[in-house]
């Protein structure tokens, strides 16, 4: 792998991805975005993904308003679910969905 040029390409926004990890976060983004929710920006509230890899789930949470939180995490998971994904809500931060990849 380059320094200059990342491995996986380059996501929205042109975020590089040097990682297989950074790759299949880029994959969950796509998704969310595609069913029409908005990523978190200075701008406005909405999801973001952190974690994953290594076999650890990502963690996907709306950011921004409270109120609208829980009803944001539903529709995340419905649109996560029908793309093919494993999702549960985190029982230690009921403001966080655990994503896995289904086997």
């Amino acid at each position: 792998m380059s320094d200059d040029k990342p491995e996986f390409g380059y996501g929205a926004g042109g975020r590089p991805l040097w990682t297989a990890r950074d790759r299949d976060a880029e994959v969950l983004r796509t998704v969310l975005r595609k069913a029409g929710r908005r990523e978190f920006s200075e701008r406005h509230g909405g999801f973001v993904v952190e974690g994953g890899g290594d076999g650890r789930p990502f963690q996907v949470a709306c950011a921004g308003d409270a109120e609208a939180s829980a009803q944001e995490l539903a529709q995340y998971s419905e649109d996560l679910r029908k793309a093919g994904y494993r999702v549960e809500l985190d029982t230690g931060d009921d403001q966080v969905l655990l994503v896995w990849e289904s086997s």
